[in-house]
C-alpha cells in the first residue's frame, strides 16, 4: 500500500477507536468529545488528517461507510 493510503487508514482507525459498534461517540480520559478528537487528530496528523477524520465521523454517524 502507498504511504498516503496507510496514512488515511491510520487516521480512520484512530477515529473508530472512539466510537462503538452503534456509531455512538465513546469518550476516554483525555478525549471528552468530538471536538477534542478533531483537535487531537490535527495535532497528530495535521490538517489533512482533520478532513479525513471529519469524513470518517460523518460516515460513522450516518452509517454511510461505503460512499
Amino acid at each position: 500500500m502507498s504511504y498516503i493510503k496507510n496514512h488515511i487508514i491510520e487516521i480512520q482507525e484512530f477515529v473508530w477507536d472512539f466510537f462503538d459498534q452503534d456509531g455512538q461517540f465513546v469518550a476516554d480520559k483525555t478525549i471528552k468529545d468530538k471536538d477534542d478528537l478533531i483537535s487531537t487528530v490535527e495535532n497528530n496528523f495535521g490538517s489533512m488528517g482533520v478532513d479525513i477524520a471529519k469524513d470518517e465521523i460523518f460516515a460513522i454517524e450516518t452509517g454511510d461507510h461505503f460512499s
